[in-house]
């Protein structure tokens, strides 16, 4: 980046993103990545970064491009570079992120890649911003950065959010006016899983991402019912992004899935979960419980080992390495079981050729890829659409973050979706891994209901 392109104006430091983002939540275009809980907490691996922006220069969506996600990718990786953003991370105070693109990959847009047919057009976006809020909770100090090309009209808009003290946001309002219910009933699922089962005995595959979809009728402010989410357990790769006051993403996702910083890549698939303990003992248990089953650690290598494959592709040979395979994460409702796989990206690899190749994530797909695709889009009767793709941001120069899109509801229209899912392997117990998709979102579904049911 030419130092003169950035503006860097400190701000009060605010661990919770929140305070910055309800000043903007009317405006078009938000996009909150939060790295701690409402209350500061770390969940691990830790967060450091927060980002907050709103009314993006421009919005690229996927459909316009005839579901075509490289060619999309492509758009957006030229346009950040012929449009004169920010080509290196801000210096002066040293960030990652000076402005550029945030958006996300809808699952089923990146499963049709894979020769998968969609039910329905994907649904991804990505805006592409000069300007965003970045708080820091290593130094523990917050900027306001904005690139000299950001159209005055913008930068009055937000100059006057952030600087009127005077300023006052308009009251706001979520509602539920119907309970969750789920889009298939237990027997199904059981049906389902059976099915799942069978094929892996045949030798069509070693494993399969299975969901089922849970919704709720609802109207307002969607941001009301994410704030009420983080609390209940925000996930270190968390996102809110509205593309309009109709479509909406909630993610409170504990999963990062690739990032790229000057050519190393890492991705952390988790597999394996177990809920936590009403005490301390049980949740001990629990913990070794999980770190000792056989089942679990084995479908988290065969995942690992597809990232190592998928990461092979586009990094530099012999640079692909696991230094920590089936290592227990603690979060706020569940433990997991979390590997890391590293890299260095090959001369000529973007980040975004990283990001759109390796999607969807193998750890919500299953293995092989293609053929675990292909049974999720026999089974699971409708769209997956935000829920297992991927929120991402991207800079100019290549830096990237990325999330697996678990934990995550789409608002759209009315309806609130949320999605609970699971490896099924053929040691899969029906009635275990059944359990276990409502110990991931239960919490989040029981949350809504009870403050803001109807």
């Amino acid at each position: 980046m030419h130092k003169a392109n950035v503006t860097a104006r400190p701000l009060p430091y605010e661990p919770n993103a929140s305070t910055y983002a309800s000043r903007l939540v009317d405006l078009p275009g938000l996009a909150v990545l939060a790295s701690q809980g409402a209350d500061g907490s770390v969940e691990s691996p830790a967060g450091r970064y927060d980002i907050v922006t709103a009314l993006p220069e421009e919005t690229l969506h996927i459909k316009d491009f005839d579901g075509d996600v490289a060619a999309w990718m492509q758009a957006i990786e030229s346009r950040l570079k012929l449009n004169n953003f920010a080509q290196d991370s801000c210096t002066e105070p040293p960030l990652p992120f000076a402005g550029g693109a945030i958006g996300y990959l809808d699952y089923d847009s990146a499963a049709a890649q894979h020769g998968v047919k969609l039910p329905q057009p994907g649904n991804g976006w990505a805006g592409l911003y000069r300007w965003c809020i970045i708080s820091d909770h290593e130094t523990q100090q917050s900027w306001y950065l904005s690139d000299t090309a950001l159209a005055v009209s913008t930068r009055a808009t937000i100059e006057q959010r952030l600087y009127d003290e005077h300023w006052v946001s308009k009251n706001r309002e979520f509602q539920l006016t119907a309970p969750f219910s789920a889009n298939i009933t237990r027997s199904h699922y059981e049906k389902d899983i059976a099915i799942i089962q069978d094929y892996i005995n045949a030798g069509d595959c070693y494993q399969v991402n299975y969901a089922q979809r849970f919704s709720a009728r609802y109207h307002g402010d969607t941001w009301l019912a994410f704030e009420r989410l983080r609390e209940v357990a925000a996930g270190n790769f968390s996102a809110f992004l509205k593309h309009s006051d109709n479509h909406s993403v909630l993610s409170l996702s504990p999963e990062r899935f690739l990032s790229v910083n000057a050519g190393r890549v890492e991705t952390q698939p988790i597999k394996g979960t177990r809920p936590r303990g009403a005490d301390p003992k049980t949740d001990l248990a629990m913990a070794l419980a999980l770190q000792s089953s056989i089942k679990d650690r084995a479908e988290n290598v065969m995942i690992t080992d597809l990232l190592r494959n998928d990461l092979g592709r586009f990094c530099a040979a012999g640079t692909v390495d696991v230094p920590a395979l089936c290592k227990l994460h603690s979060y706020t409702n569940v433990h997991h079981l979390v590997s890391t796989v590293v890299g260095v990206l090959r001369p000529g690899i973007s980040s975004g050729n990283l990001l759109v190749g390796s999607s969807p994530g193998g750890s919500i797909t299953g293995a092989p890829k293609r053929r675990a695709i292909e049974i999720i889009a026999e089974l699971e009767t409708e769209s997956r659409g935000a829920y297992c793709g991927s929120v991402f941001v991207l800079s100019a120069s290549g830096w990237l973050q990325s999330n697996i899109a678990i934990r995550t509801l789409e608002a759209c229209n009315g309806e609130l979706v949320c999605w609970g899912g699971g490896g099924i392997t053929a040691d899969s117990d029906c009635g275990e891994e059944y359990q276990e998709t409502l110990d991931k979102v239960g919490g989040f579904m029981r949350a809504l209901e009870a403050d803001f049911g109807a």
